[in-house]
């Protein structure tokens, strides 16, 4: 708890407010005193909420249902006014320790306290949703655990927040780790979304961690929705039960009863009956750990010396007066001796004081009851939230990186400098300006092709050793772009064997050599290069689209600009380019379909060309047309290499590297169609002396691929961003300077400078 700030009440309604408990998404939350001396927890709106008439109207509803909810195993709300300047309601105070401290603190609690905890829960879902209610935000920060048994707090505004500009505006209502499938997909949501919610809250209590894993909350949501989880750490005897209720399909999860009912006869324990038919408390501590038992203690005398203070600042003492403790004071002197963890929580606001943290609560999650989950906001364990007026950065968990180092497969010096490798078919391609070597899985040349000496009168567009794109792989073939008799050529070899099976020069005659390679796309290659398409002289440079099974030319564009970059949908017939003033798409005749003055790094997805923009956006843009169909705030510089953004084989998922709040970044993985982040994951800290700047990315063989600017390259999980392993071999290059490619199960390295090329397995071993 905190002392009130400049901006906080004194009153709410007859309650005297004593100190700011939390904060979150909708409101926040105080401990409060009535005239008579009755202790609650006073759960106050936010001022936007309460600026919305549709809010009221809801929240007068929830309250009213709110008040039905009754039992042994949840907070009832004792007063409110939904009519209020803003909207107010106080529930009953419940003295114990959160669930989730509990756990963190503690360990995962025993097998008998797991299926009193079950039961409970489904007890207190018995009542919320026989009042007409959805929970929606159950998880260990609104479980409290007291003498007597669990108590389910934290219910009323989430669902009357529903509709509102906040919500609309990209809020999420409820904790990320213990959403439902459908509430993490927005979907409408029944009774069972909370018996979900049960499932998850239970497993954390019996594994010790979130079930889905931490990390950023798109992440997590995504494994929800698309992962089975691991609760085989959960006792077998339970493990059934939890199993149904994370069901995919909410109408395979059991009822509240159900579960209930489930307990009972796994136990056979008859007192509980007995109990429960004579309304009396379900258990009398002893269903608790001792170490538990012992913080709820403390709890109980603490919040005896919070509520006898005098609550407000008051006046200052007289100069030169011993001025006494205050309530945070006493809180940190009770901590500073046996540095003990306690909490006094209502309304699902958790008064959790560790020692050393001067009395300050930790994270908050999107309804300002949790700390060091992840909530709706996607800050990472150990996070200040998004506390307003905080000029704070957040602070980010990062991995330290400790992963399994990657073992090379093979490594070879050669005659020349390999500015692009590629690896298919069972060979890595080595295009230098000199020759193409083959190399096979064991580092050995398979075979070499010449284009000038060999008969094929070809030099390959490789003229110093900056790492360019020259060649491309479509099927059994690398195509490997160059000059002949000073015009722009391609020269198709048969990677399997190292033979040339055809080469065709550009038939125009102002049209000279090639500068890069683009791509190829349904059968058609993308080739760039000097001279365009008018006389009397080479001016200017051209596009060209070669058909390659007919070997002609589809059509050839002229622009006078210098072309920067490029970008290749998956789909569709577009092309796209930049200059250094704008950036142009051409449609599938090779005529200018529209044009803006943008210079900006490109790449491309399945159906959309991506462009960072200004301020660090990166945009998505309509390859037909030029409009914007989303945008995303904080992405990092992307590299001049064009491989700042990648996409997985079908290019439904787009991975980029976003800045942090704390100078840091994370990898994303976003909806290539919507934009929508799927998971975000904190990359480790580069070292402040790296050479390297601007992203690389490269996404082949089940592996996203992460290129560090001290030239470490990590192996990362693409479906939640985990590392798998990294090579640190190049550790102290400039990444600018490197050129590497990943496909049919290896990761490919050169280093044009030191002549060498390198290969590791996808698997790093």
């Amino acid at each position: 708890m905190e002392d009130l700030g400049a901006a906080d009440p004194r009153q709410v309604g007859p309650y005297t407010l004593i100190g700011r408990l939390g904060a979150g998404g909708m409101g926040s939350v105080y401990l409060g005193r009535s005239a008579g001396g009755r202790t609650v927890a006073v759960k106050v709106a936010q001022a936007e909420l309460a600026q919305d008439p549709g809010f009221r109207t809801r929240f007068a509803r929830e309250v009213a249902a709110a008040r039905m909810v009754s039992g042994a195993f949840t907070a009832a709300v004792v007063d409110a006014d939904p009519r209020a300047e803003v909207p107010w309601m106080a529930t009953a105070f419940v003295v114990g320790v959160p669930l989730h401290r509990a756990v963190t603190t503690h360990g995962p609690l025993p097998e008998d306290a797991l299926r009193t905890l079950t039961a409970g829960l489904a007890e207190a879902l018995i009542s919320v949703h026989g009042a007409g209610l959805i929970h929606r935000d159950l998880k260990p920060a609104n479980v409290m655990l007291t003498l007597d048994g669990p108590r389910v707090i934290d219910f009323g505004i989430s669902r009357a927040a529903e509709g509102t500009t906040l919500t609309r505006t990209g809020a999420v209502i409820g904790s990320v780790p213990y959403m439902s499938p459908e509430q993490t997909l927005g979907r409408a949501l029944t009774p069972a979304s909370d018996m979900f919610s049960l499932g998850s809250t239970v497993a954390f209590a019996a594994l010790g961690s979130h079930l889905y894993g931490d990390g950023h909350a798109a992440g997590v949501g995504y494994r929800i929705v698309h992962t089975e989880p691991d609760i085989e750490a959960v006792p077998a005897i339970l493990r059934p039960l939890i199993e149904a209720c994370l069901a995919q399909d909410p109408g395979a999860r059991p009822t509240p009863r159900q579960v209930v009912e489930h307990i009972e006869q796994v136990e056979h324990i008859e007192h509980i009956e007995q109990v429960e038919r004579e309304n009396r408390p379900l258990v009398s501590g002893s269903w608790l750990p001792g170490a538990v038992i012992a913080d709820i203690i403390a709890v109980r005398g603490l919040m005896t010396a919070l509520t006898r203070e005098p609550p407000g600042q008051g006046p200052g003492p007289a100069p030169g007066a011993r001025r006494e403790p205050s309530a945070a004071g006493r809180r940190r002197l009770l901590l500073g001796v046996g540095g003990a963890v306690v909490s006094a929580v209502g309304a699902g606001v958790g008064l959790w004081l560790t020692k050393g943290e001067g009395g300050r609560s930790g994270g908050t999650g999107a309804s300002g009851t949790d700390t060091g989950e992840t909530g709706a906001s996607g800050t990472d364990k150990g996070s200040t939230g998004a506390d307003k007026g905080s000029t704070q950065p957040r602070r980010i968990r990062r991995p330290s990186g400790d992963v399994p180092e990657g073992q090379l497969a093979w490594k070879v010096n050669q005659s020349a400098a390999s500015p692009q490798v590629l690896s298919a078919n069972g060979v890595v391609a080595c295009v230098s300006g000199e020759a193409v070597w083959g190399v096979d899985d064991k580092g050995d040349k398979k075979w070499t092709v010449d284009g000038d000496t060999g008969g094929y009168g070809m030099s390959f567009a490789v003229h110093d050793a900056m790492p360019k794109t020259v060649a491309a792989v479509d099927g059994g073939l690398l195509y490997v772009a160059g000059s002949k008799s000073l015009k722009s050529a391609l020269a198709a070899i048969d990677m399997a064997k190292g033979e040339v099976v055809w080469t065709v020069a550009l038939d125009r005659p102002y049209a000279q050599g090639v500068l890069s390679f683009w791509g190829i796309r349904e059968g058609r290659a993308y080739l760039t290069g000097l001279g365009g398409d008018q006389g009397p002289a080479p001016k200017g440079y051209h596009v060209r689209a070669l058909d390659l099974a007919d070997r002609g030319t589809a059509w050839v564009h002229s622009e006078a600009d210098l072309l920067i970059d490029s970008a290749l949908p998956l789909t569709g017939d577009h092309v796209l380019f930049r200059t250094e003033r704008y950036l142009k798409a051409l449609d599938g005749s090779g005529k200018p379909a529209w044009e803006q003055k943008l210079a900006a790094t490109l790449a491309a997805t399945e159906k959309h060309v991506i462009v960072f923009g200004d301020r660090d956006t990166l945009y998505a843009l309509d390859p037909a047309t030029g409009d914007k169909v989303w945008s995303a705030e904080g992405a990092a510089e992307a590299s001049n290499h064009g491989d700042g953004i990648a996409t997985n084989k079908d290019g439904s998922l787009l991975y980029g590297l976003w800045q942090d709040e704390d100078g840091g970044h994370s990898l994303r993985c976003l909806d290539s169609a919507t934009g929508t982040t799927q998971w975000q994951a904190p990359v480790p800290a580069g070292p402040k002396d790296a050479k390297g700047s601007g992203v690389r990315l490269l996404y082949g063989d089940g592996n996203l691929y992460w290129m560090a600017s001290d030239a470490v390259v990590w192996a990362v999980d693409p479906a939640h961003g985990k590392a798998r392993w990294k090579y640190t071999g190049l550790r102290g290059k400039n990444p600018v300077f490197l050129a590497w490619s990943a496909g049919d199960g290896r990761l490919c390295l050169s280093d044009p400078a030191a002549n060498t090329v390198a290969a590791l397995h996808a698997n790093g071993a």
